[in-house]
């Protein structure tokens, strides 16, 4: 009832979400993200920008409007994106790649957008369940592709001291993880 009532009374504006990525008519989000938003009677709406560019989707009406909330990043425009966001996570700035933009506003009422990558922590909090927070000498992961979230991976690993083994299609790009990350 009292969210009932704050909807009627325009304190809780409409937001619209997004998940941003190119060939993702197979994503669930905007069915799960909406789904939450009506079972916790948020007047948000989630849904699909699948582009080419980033360029499209920071030129077109979602990333635009007034009551933009956020958006999912997902392939291929997780480093792409990161040149369109007001502040970068630590997180987004050391692995180099975002996974969710979101919407703030200062204490001025602008707009800030941050981009951060929690993609690393799906890596993390398991693992860390599983060989603790510290690495025994010899603990290593096996980090698989090239692209953000084996950068995720690799920051993942890295930051519980295991040890790192790449392997990428394309061994130049491995050797850059392994160059970067260790």
């Amino acid at each position: 009832e009292i969210m009932a009532g704050r909807l009627l009374t325009g304190q809780i504006p409409s937001e619209r979400y997004a998940i941003l990525g190119r060939n993702i008519a197979y994503s669930v989000s905007p069915q799960m993200q909406g789904g939450a938003f009506a079972a916790a009677k948020l007047p948000h709406t989630y849904v699909r920008a699948d582009v080419e560019t980033v360029q499209e989707f920071v030129d077109g009406p979602i990333w635009n409007d007034a009551n933009f909330g956020g958006c999912s990043v997902t392939i291929p425009h997780k480093q792409s994106i990161m040149d369109h966001v007001d502040v970068l996570t630590d997180a987004a700035r050391e692995i180099g790649s975002v996974n969710t933009v979101i919407v703030r506003k200062d204490k001025f009422g602008t707009r800030v957008l941050i981009g951060d990558n929690t993609d690393w922590r799906g890596v993390y909090n398991p693992l860390s369940r599983r060989v603790g927070t510290e690495a025994v000498a010899g603990d290593a992961a096996l980090i698989l592709g090239g692209g953000g979230t084996a950068r995720a991976a690799a920051y993942a690993a890295a930051r519980l001291g295991l040890d790192r083994v790449y392997h990428n299609r394309t061994p130049s790009k491995a050797q850059d993880l392994a160059d970067e990350f260790g």
